[in-house]
């Protein structure tokens, strides 16, 4: 994924739109929209799981048009998330079980053959790949854990564990810092670096080990160090470009680790990103769905985390913008959240709103 740099353009639009943000309409309706936003977002997913699902590989397709038609873990990845948040927000036995199912299938983006030890592959049941992206590796681990807040079940945390193994092992550069972005090592790219830290931190949050303490430090000691540049970070210690969901998982990470700890100053430094990131990104869907829903879903930890109610109301807005426009006249999430059509018949593209939908109705809007 390309970034937008920190243009002045930008941080114009932002300011022009970032009174949009604020105001909320009253908990009543906060209350009703929530529960609307379930029966979007359970609706949704029983038709992309009739629509998208391709029985001839046991997985989804990213794009029926596609060859092959089987979706890539980026295009996945949305799905995998709106699979565990409408668990995590509606946690019935059904929805449970589609975890279960969904992810033991997706376990067949790990591929036993990478660097003779294990790692992720880009596409589902690809073998021998002769390389991997580390970036993919951060989406499936971050799934992997939401996975485990849906279920309780510790053999997804197997599954996030040893993708962080795979990424600190062969994406991190343990002379220079940094992630690459896959395994050729051309160019370090900060998604990786961002997921691995999220990751480590939510894995101490939930297991106590320091060794992922220690990792999830090291990483964003790291980019503190050689990335942050006016409250962000970049892309990596030569490129600033900054995108909303390397931010997101900053801001997670940094809520996880103030949870684990108890060291408010976590919880301050995610706060100081969050409204650096409101300050510099338009309000509505700077990028598109798949990795806005990201940035949003971060949002919404934090506010479940510090009560404020202004990373609650960026994500409100974005939400109630996508249900306006991006529904298309078939009755397909097709649209990005400002109403613009994208490449038709994209499983992230759908997936993904879906899954802000999902995120806003398992969280608790502000009193």
């Amino acid at each position: 994924m390309d970034g937008r740099d920190t243009a002045t353009g930008v941080r114009l639009l932002a300011t022009l739109l970032s009174a949009a943000v604020l105001p909320l309409p009253s908990h009543a309706t906060l209350v009703s929209d929530r529960a609307h936003f379930m029966q979007l977002a359970e609706q949704g997913l029983v038709q992309t799981q009739r629509d998208w699902w391709d029985a001839k590989y046991g997985w989804y397709s990213g794009r029926p048009t596609d060859d092959p038609p089987v979706a890539s873990l980026w295009t996945s990845y949305p799905l995998l998330e709106l699979v565990a948040a409408v668990a995590i927000a509606d946690p019935t036995k059904q929805n449970k079980d589609a975890v279960t199912t969904t992810f033991t299938q997706a376990e067949n983006f790990w591929d036993p053959t990478i660097e003779g030890t294990g790692g992720v592959t880009w596409l589902w049941g690809l073998r021998d790949t002769g390389n991997a992206y580390f970036d993919d590796a951060g989406w499936w681990a971050v799934a992997y854990l939401d996975a485990y807040r849906a279920t309780m079940n510790v053999r997804w945390l197997w599954d996030a564990q040893r993708a962080l193994s795979y990424i600190d092992e062969y994406a991190w550069d343990p002379v220079n810092g940094g992630t690459w972005w896959d395994s050729d090592h051309d160019h370090k790219t900060s998604e990786p670096l961002a997921a691995a830290a999220l990751v480590s931190a939510s894995l101490y949050e939930i297991l106590g080990e320091p060794y992922f303490l220690n990792l999830a430090e090291e990483y964003i000691g790291w980019a503190d160090k050689y990335t942050l540049v006016n409250g962000l970070y970049g892309r990596n210690a030569t490129d600033r470009t900054v995108m909303d969901y390397v931010e997101g998982m900053m801001i997670a990470a940094h809520v996880e680790l103030c949870k684990a700890t108890g060291d408010q100053s976590w919880c301050k430094q995610a706060e100081s990103i969050a409204q650096a990131s409101i300050d510099t990104f338009p309000t509505i869907e700077p990028w598109t769905p798949e990795p806005d829903a990201i940035y949003m879903q971060s949002m919404l930890e934090l506010y479940d985390e510090d009560g404020n109610p202004t990373w609650y109301a960026l994500a409100y807005a974005n939400a109630t913008s996508a249900e306006v426009n991006a529904v298309d006249a078939d009755g397909f999430w097709s649209h990005d959240w400002r109403g613009y059509r994208l490449d038709p018949g994209q499983l992230f593209t759908q997936a993904a709103t879906l899954e802000l939908f999902a995120w806003m109705a398992a969280t608790s809007p502000p009193a």
